[in-house]
């Protein structure tokens, strides 16, 4: 008789690193145990207070009901008449648009419908955990390129994938492979999808008209489909105007991207937009895994597209707000950080002695306040936390007063340089 069934993790699960939130989340609850107030300004998680007049009020027996066709086609509808407002982005509703209410499930699910054993998927670094992690468990050969501070957190796509060419089996290879790509054929050495992501996340960074347009040029060039998560779009600071990489001309056949509404108010709503090809694909996998959608859900998307324009405003002055009173402390305690333009996070330089891993433990030890270590969104990302504005402006002020009553611990002779624009 067996006794005990053992059985071994995957080969994809195990290709995944340890998370450093995940020893953060723990060291949370053990203070939280304790009686400690922990100010939460490391996952970002909204507070209600940007979302309350947005619920729709619902009948009981409708509450747990699934969206049907009618109303969810009427979505799409919304979600077009909106992209048209807010980007001069003509869409077909019903061809080029993916509702979902699943923020990071969809990465995953765009991958398991492109996605063969093998194929090569490139992230940037630092970036977001869940590129890697949903590339990984689709099956994907993962790689990164770097984003460095000096560049403005933008990759360079002169070096992007270039080959080393000083030996003659290389030039000999590159030449081969320049050839292929004036073809626009697939070539191994080139990623199948490539993961942009601005506003970025961790850093805050933002990209403009003339390198979305390169980016075009370059994959165009290579037959890559290009991936850009514009999830903190909605949140932008003084004159500043997001713009979308579906903007830039040809790239509505190489191109999908992602907008959400869940920084801005908390709710789990957003979209994706691309080619009729990449939606119908999105649509296969999410009808063959049985996905529905509660009608709760599609109401609330509804509610938020009806009321955007004073929600925006509302929260918009809400995030401004949080955004000075956490700068102005951070300057105050000689954390200079560059202005923000656009999205929830803040990006901070740490004293050269820590790393940022040992540098948020103790944050969290001494002061309450849980920040992200930046070693966690990548190699590059080390030297650095990132800050959410989760909370309001009198939470992120006691934050402030707590940091500052230890700040003799890590502060002498620290003087971070980050460049101001």
């Amino acid at each position: 008789m067996i006794k005990k069934l053992i059985i071994e993790k995957s080969e994809k699960l195990q290709k995944l690193p340890p998370s450093p939130f995940l020893e953060s989340l723990r060291a949370k609850h053990r203070l939280i145990r304790r009686g400690v107030e922990v100010i939460d300004l490391g996952e970002l998680n909204p507070d209600s207070t940007l979302r309350d007049f947005l619920l729709p009020s619902l009948e009981r027996s409708a509450i747990f009901d699934y969206a049907d066709l009618d109303i969810t086609s009427e979505l799409k509808i919304q979600i077009a008449q909106w992209m048209e407002q807010r980007y001069g982005i003509k869409v077909n509703a019903r061809k080029e648009i993916f509702p979902f209410f699943d923020e990071k499930q969809v990465i995953y699910h765009l991958l398991l419908g492109f996605i063969n054993p093998g194929d090569r998927v490139a992230i940037p670094d630092p970036g977001d955990p869940i590129y890697k992690r949903a590339s990984v468990l689709a099956g994907a050969e993962v790689e990164s390129f770097p984003l460095l501070e000096r560049n403005d957190y933008l990759p360079n796509l002169n070096s992007l994938f270039h080959l080393n060419t000083d030996s003659e089996e290389q030039k000999t290879k590159f030449r081969i492979l320049h050839k292929a790509r004036s073809k626009k054929q697939p070539v191994e050495e080139f990623p199948k999808i490539i993961f942009l992501n601005y506003p970025h996340d961790p850093t805050a960074s933002v990209a403009d008209s003339a390198f979305f347009r390169e980016m075009v040029k370059w994959a165009g060039r290579n037959n890559i489909l290009v991936f850009n998560d514009a999830s903190g779009n909605e949140i932008c600071y003084d004159d500043y105007t997001p713009i979308s990489l579906l903007q830039t001309k040809g790239a509505r056949k190489l191109v999908v991207e992602k907008f959400s509404f869940f920084a801005l108010t908390g709710i789990d709503f957003g979209f994706l937009v691309g080619d009729r090809g990449i939606i119908s694909c999105m649509e296969a996998v999410y009808g063959a895994l049985g996905k529905r959608v509660l009608k709760t859900s599609v109401l609330s998307a509804q509610a938020i597209l009806n009321n955007y324009h004073p929600l925006a405003q509302k929260n918009n002055r809400e995030f401004a707000f949080r955004k000075e009173t956490l700068m102005r402390g951070l300057n105050q305690l000689g954390w200079k950080a560059k202005k923000l333009k656009s999205g929830p996070f803040i990006w901070v330089k740490i004293p050269p002695k820590y790393t940022s891993v040992g540098f948020s433990r103790m944050l969290l030890r001494k002061t309450g306040v849980l920040v992200s270590p930046g070693f966690g969104y990548g190699e590059y990302g080390e030297g650095f936390i990132r800050i959410a504005l989760n909370s309001p402006a009198d939470q992120l002020q006691t934050a402030l007063e707590r940091i500052k009553k230890h700040s003799h611990i890590w502060q002498r002779k620290y003087k971070p340089e980050i460049n101001e624009e």
